[in-house]
């Protein structure tokens, strides 16, 4: 009859136009999900499916772009409203809340979880602190030895005021505070009160070699570097550390200040003076780390963004130029600039977009170095190349981020649901009250009580649950993956203790369970009574002839495998292949969906069939 209808109305006229198709938000969101989740488990889509999956992407950015700027201009009326009666009235104005911001919980769960693991352990900073301290003793031990002798030397005491070396300053990471765990450079600056020589470099690194007997016991290994203008100075035991004394005066800047003013110098410069340009960076390293500690170790967001950039510049090699003082700038003017406090991860996606804008580029604003007298660009050393490259990658690394694929810029494995609510809980400030205990029920309750009965708890129904009770957060990993593609074979590992176990499986959660039975085994811990996994319940299913007049399209199992096997009819066939083999040519049509998305009932009716639900 609808068929008779429409063809009815054809031979009226012409139907009115229609209004172009509009886009299911909530099917677009789950298909791209879907597509994402293929690419992620390491499938090559088609190219006509990649199409598709890129064009998704571009409406999921366009409609968040459209949702910030819809919020934006509904804060900027409310604003104007707010402004027209409260400024004119003459009365002190209220506290206007702030504009409506995105929420970066995932992305600051995601950075913190990569921030323990790049930080140093404790016992390499307790080792760090050590060697630096040890150095420090023996480098004032040779200070006053050298002004012993120049006063046994010296006629009189006033001929020599100050003494040789005027002190020891610790620069770069160390002063700082941004060590990572595979990258401790350790540096201190020297400062002497004459012009740095070759000779006066010697004379320190073989009196340090003497008196750092007297300050500790430890073994250290001391050469002097004349090409590097320091004294390198390296461990003997774990963990391995290096550290680089640098040699330097204030009489260097001082003498090439004035010969760039063409001011005459009083002395020139020895015959085995140190390279002046490294003496130089030396003298920048102090200015540096004064500006650090003054404007940037009191954020914390920062010091961890710098960090975790620091980290991924050694991984990537696109980013390896960016590596040093630049990144640092670069950290601090993009967050200080921000009008509120950031966290970790609001803070690392700031630094990105500053990135992708182009601030780096040849044409863009470029980052100034405060700590030098005269305008000079921090970024001076990167090639046009590399601007372009840095500026591609942070956009192609803020892409990721904006689809919820920021464990891959950080080169990370995704955090599950477990490890990820463990870690909130880990880092929980205290913006939420605790959660009060459950009170025991009275007597105006009891009525409540009998209509919602509370289950008991009972042991866990598998070795997965088990293992996850005494090992909360286990973290399991995929070790490799085997056989053809109908019948795969897969190695799932996972670290107990320090432990690695492997088990083998037909499928992910099967491997899972046999590697936690193996776990469960090695530690001594009975295993719980449990059922068969969905694969095993698969293979050793027997068709069952259907009842009559039962329903055969009614489920009895779930596809995930916790209830029962596959839905076979009596031939051990698929009821929809059977069905099509019997009436060719079926069509399908979905006619309603009910319930919430975690638990729908759909309605699908062939038209010239009867309905199924």
């Amino acid at each position: 009859m609808a068929q008779m209808g429409h063809f009815q109305r054809r031979r009226e006229g012409p139907l009115p136009p229609h209004p172009p198709p509009s886009w299911d938000e909530h099917q677009a969101y789950e298909e791209l999900l879907y597509w994402d989740n293929l690419m992620q488990e390491g499938y090559r889509l088609h190219p006509q499916d990649y199409d598709r999956y890129e064009e998704l992407r571009y409406w999921y950015d366009c409609l968040c772009y459209e949702e910030d700027l819809r919020q934006y201009n509904d804060y900027i009326v409310e604003y104007r409203k707010w402004e027209e009666e409260n400024v004119h009235s003459g009365e002190p104005l209220p506290p206007m809340r702030p504009p409506p911001q995105r929420t970066f919980v995932n992305e600051d769960r995601y950075i913190k979880a990569k921030h323990t693991t790049v930080y140093p352990s404790a016992e390499q900073l307790d080792a760090v602190q050590s060697m630096v301290s040890h150095m420090e003793c023996a480098l004032k031990s040779v200070s006053d030895w050298l002004n012993e002798k120049e006063s046994s030397a010296a006629d009189t005491e006033s001929d020599s005021p100050q003494s040789k070396l005027r002190g020891v300053l610790r620069v770069g990471l160390v002063a700082k505070g941004l060590l990572l765990k595979d990258n401790l450079e350790l540096e201190l600056v020297l400062l002497s009160r004459d012009m740095p020589t070759s000779s006066l470099l010697r004379l320190i690194s073989g009196k340090l070699s003497e008196f750092i007997k007297d300050v500790t016991e430890e073994k250290y290994v001391i050469t002097p570097s004349i090409q590097e203008a320091a004294i390198i100075v390296t461990s003997t035991n774990e963990p391995m550390l290096k550290l680089s004394i640098h040699l330097t005066s204030p009489m260097v800047r001082e003498q090439v200040e004035k010969e760039a003013s063409g001011e005459p110098c009083a002395e020139s410069s020895p015959q085995d003076a140190l390279d002046r340009q490294k003496c130089l960076a030396s003298l920048a390293s102090l200015r540096q780390a004064k500006w650090f500690q003054a404007k940037v170790s009191g954020v914390e967001s920062c010091v961890i963004v710098i960090r975790i950039l620091r980290d991924l510049c050694s991984r990537v090699s696109t980013w390896a130029p960016l590596k040093g003082w630049i990144l640092e700038l670069l950290c601090q003017k993009s967050i200080s600039t921000s009008e509120r406090l950031l966290g970790p991860g609001e803070a690392f996606r700031r630094v990105l977009e500053c990135l992708a804008s182009g601030i780096l580029m040849e044409d863009g604003p470029g980052i100034s170095d405060p700590c030098e007298r005269d305008s000079t660009d921090a970024g001076a050393h990167l090639t046009l190349q590399e601007r372009e490259d840095i500026t591609q990658s942070a956009q192609f690394a803020l892409r990721l981020s904006a689809f919820g694929q920021l464990y891959k810029v950080l080169g990370m494995d995704r955090l599950n649901s477990k490890a990820s609510r463990m870690l909130s809980e880990h880092n929980r400030v205290g913006d939420f009250p605790a959660k009060r205990q459950r009170e025991v029920y009275d007597a105006g309750d009891l009525e409540m009580k009998s209509k919602f009965p509370r289950k008991e708890k009972s042991e866990p129904a598998n070795a997965l649950m088990k293992l996850n009770q005494l090992r909360p957060g286990t973290l399991y990993r995929l070790a490799s993956q085997t056989g053809p593609e109908h019948e795969p074979q897969f190695t799932m590992a996972v670290e107990v203790d320090g432990i690695t176990y492997e088990a083998i499986g037909p499928s992910k959660r099967s491997a899972k369970l046999h590697v936690a039975q193996k776990v469960l085994l090695a530690l001594g811990v009975p295993l719980p009574s449990e059922t068969k996994p969905a694969d095993e319940n698969k293979s050793q299913s027997v068709a069952v002839p259907a009842a009559a007049g039962s329903d055969e399209t009614t489920p009895s199992g779930s596809d995930d495998g916790t209830e029962g096997g596959p839905i076979l009819t009596k031939h051990g066939k698929n009821p929809v292949m059977e069905l099509n083999e019997k009436r060719r040519s079926l069509k399908y049509e979905l006619v309603s969906v009910k319930g919430r998305f975690n638990d729908k009932t759909f309605t699908i009716e062939e038209p010239n069939q009867s309905k199924t639900t």
